[in-house]
């Protein structure tokens, strides 16, 4: 038996857990040669040594963390010729993976209706961390490509320290009403409208749409197809306030490991979602610079 790929949608997940059936998502496989280890000759040689062994069709299933770090190891007119192939989101994705070194020097490069194309693909928060690397000319160049509404977001995240969870937010998530059956959610999921990166959890609400419960899409797929999410859902939920402080919620990420959180107001009112990479990438990010 030899490794040949690596399945990173979420159909390698289900096969994990013997539920092969359910698979309904395209496989995204990545040959293992991408993928394994260093070879033991390769360890020790230096940073010239590098070279990109795959195709331009081929660059595109990387994850972007890796084709990240080859930029990085990659020259000037290296980095800005493989940089060049990518779409805008896989632009959007490796940009945001890449040290602030790199990060600068991509944006330094590019074309102002291609930088607006890639950065229309980031959220507020990711923006905001990212304008934290750039000298202050540059930043201010990049966001005179941006809605007026996103750059005073990103103006109040930059100047204020204490950024609350309202402006952190991003209100696109997967609600639903506690009779909805598990077959009509699953349902919604297949059908695309949200963002894959908005539906790790299915928030139950009332008319109001105060927050009654949350659903893990792990759970979903294991259940049965008649249950309602009354049935299947957690209660009470871990949430974020609306006035909390970066630091309230890094630390209620590090204590339940949550991929993300809702945001409620005074009347647990569900307002919108804070995803994990928003804020913990963000300290990261300023801790390097």
């Amino acid at each position: 038996m030899l490794l040949v790929h690596v399945d990173i949608s979420f159909n390698g997940f289900l096969r994990k857990w013997h539920l092969r059936w359910l698979t309904w998502w395209k496989d995204q496989l990545i040959s293992w040669r991408y993928v394994q280890p260093l070879s033991l000759e390769n360890v020790g040689r230096t940073r010239d040594s590098v070279t990109l062994s795959v195709t331009r069709h081929q660059i595109k299933d990387l994850p972007g963390e890796d084709l990240a770090d080859v930029l990085e190891l990659l020259s000037h007119e290296e980095q800005q010729a493989v940089f060049s192939t990518l779409d805008s989101e896989k632009a959007a994705e490796v940009l945001l993976e890449a040290e602030p070194r790199a990060q600068r020097q991509i944006l330094g490069n590019l074309r102002q209706e291609r930088a607006r194309t890639i950065l229309s693909e980031m959220s507020v928060p990711q923006l905001a961390a990212l304008f934290s690397v750039l000298p202050h000319d540059h930043m201010t160049k990049m966001m005179e490509l941006l809605p007026e509404e996103d750059t005073q977001r990103i103006k109040k995240i930059l100047s204020d320290r204490e950024s609350t969870a309202q402006v952190l937010m991003t209100a696109e998530c997967l609600t639903c009403r506690k009779e909805t059956t598990v077959a009509d959610i699953l349902k919604e999921i297949r059908s695309g409208k949200l963002a894959h990166e908005n539906i790790s959890y299915a928030y139950v609400v009332d008319s109001d749409r105060r927050l009654l419960g949350v659903v893990d899409l792990r759970d979903l797929v294991l259940a049965s197809d008649q249950q309602t999410l009354s049935d299947v859902m957690v209660s009470p939920v871990v949430s974020v306030q609306q006035d909390d402080v970066r630091e309230d919620m890094a630390a209620l990420f590090a204590k339940y490991h949550y991929r993300m959180l809702p945001v409620v107001d005074v009347n647990d009112r569900l307002l919108g979602v804070i995803h994990y990479k928003d804020i913990m990438k963000g300290l990261i990010t300023r801790a390097k610079t």
